[in-house]
């Protein structure tokens, strides 16, 4: 009871701190306006209206206050498909956006390749940017291709190879324990079953169906699984996905609008080996089918028939769909495709006994909270402090979910929670591991997601060009919702890490370059511009190892080229950071042998920058690049991944 009072009292104080902030900030917006400051631009978005003053518009476009806090929406050619790519206000798109806003002045690229002209990026608003990052970090070696044989003539092909026998176990071992305990939505005694009979030459007429699930799963498998050996039958591990997927795509052609569960488990296969060829609008695009299909099918209406193993599948696959569908959405800021829950009422994967198959309804619960991010936070155009009263009690939500898992998938597994015995985790089975480290990087990815306007927010307005600060009111309760988003981007970092120092399987699921940038975008928001107050100097060294990490994390996928090349983007802007805040020491040195006192108050200097600082070239002694990308402005960071979570998705 006594905990219960204090997190009422707790609430209850936040709240009325939320409203004096309004209040402060309110009348900082007014007092600028009337005396037509030049900073003015920190209070107003290019065409939306005040971000504390909803009332107060510029232009004729009523763009919504979380927009204007949540991030830009982009819209661009990739210029390798000649596709119009979107990407909303809750994708990494968006949050690299804003970092590119945060460097004054705009540098355009500083080399373009002289055999290619220059592509021009629109962003809400209609500001352009020089050079769509969309088209650079695209991964030109994943291309759809179409089959070079018929379907007759394909078809004897694998027989032939028998169905590539040799190496087909590997590649079934490989998807099936590593990412099919994350959706774990097909069933593996009938797949290894039917395919035993296409090895023996049992079913002389098998279903396209299954063909096109038989080899998606293989290339999912092929792709993320550990290589200890370079190739296998002559061939490395992309060029194995690569033809297995396109091949898989031929079969599919030849069923893609046929309504059976093999079309739409190939299909979901198919969006999960974009998704980890860091292709995502692809994926966006393939997991459209799967769901249309479901639909078609009538697979998230409940049935009358008696229950069966097969309705148990089909639930675990429309549920499994469901929840990577607003994920998968929700990284990229668009909408899914699913309508009002009223429409499935499938009944969900049982709870009552913890086994594999519980993650399903656990992140089915995961998706609607995500969901209400993108709608009450994001696109829900209430005022900041409605906005951060939401986003608390969204939190709560997110809390509750956590600490609602099963025990065997809490991330505390194995230590003392609540009161309870601890729990020995080293016989635990692999699925829970799996899961329950998946589970624990959800929560922080949605957590930074949800906190991150006031990051963003924060780093735009800390301090006007007169050099007034903030009250201090305000700053604390801002300060305290960016906090939250920092502290969940330094985990996501350090689970990563210790996974990957312990583990090589998680460095094959490439999808987690996605979470690292996301991540570290935050961090070196706050390194560049954030506010004194929330940056100290112990703090910013913490900050600087999570970047650190992030490198570390990268350069270990350097296997993958979105990898390698994000890998240089951060290097080239922590480099950014770290030579300025050497400048800004060398130029406190200077002044003090001059005689001057320092200043300390970046509201009275605010050129100085207020990072004690390690110097760049003692940890990263040689920043070279030779992949053609040779200074990197922030506006290289738009579009990195048009992927998150935002969250965005950990598989």
């Amino acid at each position: 009871m006594q905990d219960e009072s204090r997190a009422a009292s707790y609430v209850h104080d936040l709240e009325r701190k939320v409203e004096e902030l309004t209040a402060q900030l309110r009348d900082s917006t007014s007092n600028q306006q009337r005396q037509g400051k030049e900073h003015s631009e920190f209070w107003t978005t290019r065409n939306g209206p005040s971000i504390l003053n909803p009332d107060i518009r510029t232009d004729d476009n009523e763009q919504s206050s979380s927009e204007a806090v949540g991030g830009e929406e982009i819209l661009e050619v990739n210029r390798h498909t000649n596709s119009i790519e979107f990407h909303g206000n809750t994708s990494s798109a968006a949050a690299l956006g804003q970092l590119q806003k945060k460097r004054e002045p705009l540098k355009s690229v500083a080399h373009e390749d002289e055999d290619e002209e220059p592509t021009v990026s629109t962003h809400q608003g209609g500001e352009s940017v020089p050079k769509s990052i969309v088209s650079t970090l695209h991964n030109p070696n994943f291309q759809i291709q179409s089959p070079q044989l018929t379907q007759d003539a394909h078809e004897v092909s694998l027989r032939d190879s028998n169905f590539y026998f040799e190496h087909a176990h590997v590649f079934i071992e490989g998807y099936f324990e590593n990412l099919h305990f994350i959706h774990p939505i097909i069933d593996k005694e009938n797949f290894v079953s039917r395919a035993h009979e296409l090895w023996m030459g049992r079913n002389l007429q098998p279903a396209n169906g299954f063909i096109a699930l038989y080899l998606s799963l293989l290339s999912l498998g092929a792709l993320t699984r550990v290589w200890d050996q370079p190739q296998l039958g002559g061939l490395g591990r992309f060029e194995w996905s690569r033809k297995l997927f396109t091949e898989a795509q031929g079969f599919l052609h030849n069923s893609l609008f046929t309504n059976d569960l093999e079309t739409i488990q190939a299909l979901y296969l198919m969006a999960k080996v974009c998704q980890n060829e860091l292709t995502p609008h692809l994926a966006y695009m393939y997991l459209g089918l799967a769901i249309r299909t479901c639909l078609a099918a009538g697979f998230n209406r409940e049935t009358s028939s008696p229950k069966s193993r097969r309705h148990d599948w089909i639930s675990k696959t429309w549920w499994g769909l469901y929840s990577l569908e607003i994920e998968m959405s929700f990284s990229l800021g668009r909408p899914d495709t699913l309508g009002m829950d009223e429409y499935h009422n499938r009944s969900q994967p049982g709870r009552e006994e913890v086994c594999d198959s519980t993650v399903i309804p656990i992140m089915v619960d995961c998706a609607r909270i995500v969901r209400s991010v993108s709608i009450d936070i994001y696109h829900s155009g209430v005022s900041t402090h409605e906005q951060l009263q939401r986003s608390l009690q969204i939190e709560s939500r997110l809390d509750a979910w956590l600490e609602e898992l099963p025990e065997i998938l809490h991330p505390s597994f194995g230590h003392s929670r609540q009161g309870l015995v601890p729990i020995s985790s080293l016989r635990d089975p692999k699925w829970s591991r799996r899961q329950r480290l998946v589970l624990e990087i959800r929560y922080h990815n949605i957590k930074m997601i949800l906190f991150r306007p006031f990051l963003a927010y924060l780093t735009s307005t800390t301090e006007d060009k007169s050099g007034n600060n903030w009250e201090p009111e305000a700053q604390t309760v801002l300060e305290m919702a960016a906090r939250k988003c920092i502290d969940s981007s330094k985990k996501t970092v350090d689970i990563i890490y210790e996974t990957f120092r312990q583990h090589t399987f998680f460095r094959c699921w490439w999808y987690n370059t996605t979470y690292i940038m996301f991540a570290v975008t935050n961090l070196l928001l706050l390194l560049l511009r954030g506010p004194t107050s929330l940056v100290d100097h112990l703090e910013a060294n913490t900050i600087r190892d999570s970047v650190k990490k992030t490198i570390e994390i990268l350069e270990a996928m350097d296997e993958s080229v979105v990898a390698r090349k994000s890998v240089e983007i951060v290097k080239s802007h922590f480099k950014e950071y770290c030579d300025g805040d050497d400048a800004s020491q060398n130029q406190q040195q200077l002044d003090n042998e001059d005689g001057d006192i320092p200043q300390p108050d970046m509201a009275v200097n605010p050129e100085a920058f207020p990072f004690g600082g390690l110097s760049y070239g003692e940890f990263i002694p040689d920043l070279t690049f030779v992949t053609g990308f040779p200074d990197y402005p922030f506006e290289s960071m738009i579009s990195l991944f048009g992927d998150i979570t935002g969250p965005s998705i950990l598989d």
